[in-house]
């Protein structure tokens, strides 16, 4: 039996949570013993499954943080790698984490602090992920942002300065230097949890996809109340700064919508509900409500996206930030979605209205949404976390 533990830093929602908790599940069931440290234990859950959990030692990020990163290192240089006594700090506090639990191996979640601790001491790391904080091991790292003409001094420039202070914090706990940036990221095995269609670092040569490992996370059991179309199902975050008015254009488009709104107290969302509106303030059993469903709004995350793919409904997409951009760009290329930018939140979105309207009346996409379906229907999140647990046990055998 080995010992493992899993951390997730940086990145927001649940996806993290989900995909390691389900990871420890599945190295607990071959007979392992994981802990996790996560950024946000509000949410976690995992001590309920019997799970030690930590809070993860955290950067000090930027007041003013750059809000068109380049690249993944100008995102790290925001979250507080632009200073390496900044780093040094927390990067001794996994290291005192790692004292307490011994662990044999680290399986990282965009955790490149952890990741620099491990380093430090000398023990086995494997990342997981959406493959977003898991960048090719090229120098200077890639473009976040291939729509824009960011020119090649820009990249290394944010590479430099990430590797010199990451470097400072090495260096001042006795570890080996980092040759360049993408070394931060380094691991045993790098396993992604994402589709090809949906890396925004894809399609990587000699890679294996797993899909999602997250098993949909339980939920109220709401079905379809008539048989009135367009039926629209919807997860929206309140805080979203379109939110209002897209509940105005599904009460105006829809013939019975479900919003799913985390974060809502009860009151509010009977409050916001409409006779063809249900606003539920809790998550909802996906399965039968995508079954029988015209178009599936959200924010573009990888869990809802990738099982309204394996549903065959086509979406309206609304990313809140970097990474869910770059999963909305990809599925529209595949031609079954429409995206809008992600949204400042002092300025309000357009009326949604013509835009949902119109997407329900794309039968073109409809049709091209149930094709594709078929590449993703198949797909099984258990399996891909068995597989997962697999490839960690790999490293602790080797």
């Amino acid at each position: 039996m080995a010992r493992v533990l899993c951390a997730w830093e940086y990145g927001g929602d649940l996806g993290h949570i989900q995909r390691l908790t389900a990871l420890a599940v599945a190295l607990r069931d071959a007979g392992h013993e994981p802990a996790l440290a996560f950024s946000n234990l509000q949410h976690a859950g995992a001590t309920s499954r019997g799970f030690r959990c930590y809070a993860a030692p955290l950067t000090t990020g930027v007041e003013r943080p750059n809000l068109s990163p380049a690249s993944l290192a100008s995102i790290l240089l925001d979250l507080g790698f632009h200073d390496g006594g900044g780093i040094e700090g927390p990067v001794r506090a996994w290291l005192s984490l790692f004292e307490l639990e011994k662990p044999d191996a680290i399986v990282a979640d965009y955790a490149p602090v952890a990741l620099l601790a491990a380093r430090v001491a000398g023990i086995p790391a494997v990342t997981i992920g959406s493959g977003f904080s898991s960048p090719p091991s090229v120098h200077p790292l890639p473009s976040l942002r291939p729509w824009q003409a960011i020119t090649e001094a820009t990249l290394r420039g944010a590479d430099e300065a990430l590797t010199a202070s990451a470097n400072k914090a090495l260096t001042a706990l006795g570890a080996r230097p980092l040759a360049q940036a993408s070394e931060i990221f380094a691991a045993r095995d790098d396993i992604l949890c994402t589709f090809e269609e949906l890396d925004p670092f894809g399609p990587r040569e000699d890679a294996e996809y797993l899909g999602p490992l997250d098993e949909s996370v339980p939920g109220e059991e709401v079905t379809w109340a008539g048989d009135r179309r367009p039926r629209v199902f919807a997860y929206l975050k309140p805080r979203y700064p379109g939110f209002m008015g897209l509940l105005a254009a599904l009460e105006a488009t829809a013939g019975e919508a479900i919003v799913v709104a985390p974060g809502l107290m009860a009151p509010q969302a009977q409050a916001l509900s409409k006779p063809n509106v249900l606003v539920v303030p809790r998550a909802v059993s996906l399965a039968p409500v995508l079954a029988d469903c015209d178009l599936c709004i959200g924010h573009a995350g990888l869990g809802l996206t990738s099982k309204a793919l394996a549903a065959g409904v086509p979406m309206a997409l609304l990313p809140m930030h970097l990474e869910q951009f770059l999963i909305a760009r990809r599925v529209e290329a595949l031609g079954v979605s429409s995206h809008v930018r992600p949204t400042p939140p002092d300025r309000p979105l357009p009326d949604p209205t013509p835009w949902i309207a119109g997407l329900l009346r794309d039968e073109e996409r409809r049709a091209k949404a149930k094709v594709l379906s078929a590449r993703f229907a198949s797909h099984s999140p258990r399996a891909s976390a068995t597989r997962a647990a697999a490839r960690v046990c790999a490293i602790l055998g080797a």
